[in-house]
């Protein structure tokens, strides 16, 4: 699905672009577009290639998936609508680059992927 089919689409560099308005009235086309990054990772770990394992692979398949930012009356940008796959996709590679740190440092107490997430959430107690 190409982005410029959505009524009211601006292409601001790299960023495709909807109002809130123009958004909400193709919600369903909106969350389809964005779902696509879901299949394309499901694609990519059938062939083997599993990008949360590497940092470098994670921030590539974020930026490649498909996403759109809406905007207010005034233009600004006030959300970003994403698949949960690439939040996970990130959520994930900065478990593994935070145990990575932590082993650097001589931290030996590891953290979970769910335990990142709560936290990251703000669900774990202080």
């Amino acid at each position: 699905m190409d982005p410029a089919q959505f009524d009211g689409h601006v292409r601001r560099g790299p960023v495709d672009t909807l109002s809130i308005r123009d958004a909400s009235r193709q919600l369903d086309a909106v969350t389809r577009y964005v779902a696509q990054a879901r299949e394309d990772l499901a694609r990519r770990e059938e062939n083997g290639d599993f990008p949360v394992l590497d940092a470098e692979k994670s921030l590539a398949f974020a930026r490649a998936a498909e996403s759109l930012s809406l905007t207010d009356d005034a233009g600004e940008t006030v959300a970003v609508v994403i698949s949960p796959a690439v939040l996970e996709v990130l959520e994930d590679a900065l478990g593994l680059l935070q145990g990575e740190v932590n082993r650097l440092r001589g931290i030996t107490n590891t953290v979970t992927t769910e335990e990142l997430r709560d936290e990251l959430n703000g669900r774990m107690a202080p």
